[in-house]
């Protein structure tokens, strides 16, 4: 199995086979892992999406000059979600499991849910460019960040835990986890579906699936068998059964769509730090 190996960077893949003009720009500072554009396509009552562990921000704006915020919670299986009303979108993706600044709520309160935020970053509203709309975003989200405290007590646990877990691309062992925090496995369970709403098993398993679908994206799948076992499956039908339950399709069917539907060719990149940014 043989692919570029980066730091994970959640993808919603159907966001880009569903949809028009997809652009992005990966970021990965401040908790944020990139910002995207794309606009719905006429008549389209339903957008398909997968789990990704993450919270997003979408901005929706109407022909008509119009616009909407909303915070949307990771979804924990393959969904087709109403998004009737929504035309063009900007979108800030933040990390896996990471809470943003300034969220009042906790991600366990926004898990499977699209919530209106009424009056966040009116500013947007008067930007009609993609990489505009990032500057001015990020001006009225840094100011917000200077303002967020440092985590501690259950908060800095919960975040050591989903920090260990995507480093080990979803593959890390709760008894690890258990023997390097010093708390013990129920405790850390317990935290844990507090603050996200799921279990670190849980998303152990969106993060290692995450994975897989890079690995389709942009790897090279000679053999799904060898694929299973380096992305930290029991086995090939392991992968399978869960590609499936996430996704919707099983991995022979999904290379299908993504070929025709021309995956690679949709994402349209921009180069940042001199490296193609290829993910959607």
């Amino acid at each position: 199995m043989i692919w570029k190996k980066e730091k994970l960077r959640a993808t919603q893949p159907y966001f880009v086979l569903d949809t028009e003009g997809f652009t992005q720009e990966v970021y990965l500072k401040q908790g944020i892992s990139h910002f995207y554009t794309f606009r719905l396509r006429e008549n389209q009552p339903v957008l398909r999406v997968v789990p990704d562990g993450c919270i997003d921000y979408l901005f929706s704006f109407t022909s008509d000059g119009r616009m909407r915020a909303y915070v949307c919670g990771t979804v924990q299986k393959y969904e087709e979600i109403s998004y009737a009303g929504l035309q063009e979108v900007f979108g800030v993706r933040f990390l896996p499991g990471v809470h943003p600044a300034g969220l009042s709520c906790s991600m366990k309160d926004v898990l499977e849910k699209k919530i209106l935020m009424p009056g966040y970053c009116e500013e947007l509203s008067k930007e009609s460019d993609f990489y505009q709309r990032i500057r001015v975003f990020l001006r009225y989200y840094t100011k917000i960040t200077h303002e967020e405290p440092e985590p501690y007590g259950k908060a800095a646990l919960v975040e050591s835990i989903r920090d260990r877990i995507y480093a080990t691309d979803g593959n890390a062992r709760i008894a690890d986890l258990a023997e390097e925090t010093g708390y013990t496995e129920r405790y850390i369970d317990r935290v844990f579906g507090e603050e996200m709403g799921f279990s670190p098993k849980t998303f152990c398993k969106i993060i290692r699936f995450q994975r897989t679908l890079e690995f389709l994206n942009y790897g090279a799948p000679d053999s799904m068998t060898d694929a299973a076992t380096a992305l930290g499956y029991f086995d090939q039908a392991q992968m399978i059964r869960d590609f499936k339950t996430s996704s919707g399709v099983t991995p022979y069917r999904y290379l299908k769509l993504i070929t025709y539907g021309s995956y690679r060719q949709r994402v349209h990149e921009r180069q940042t730090n001199n490296e193609s940014v290829k993910q959607g």
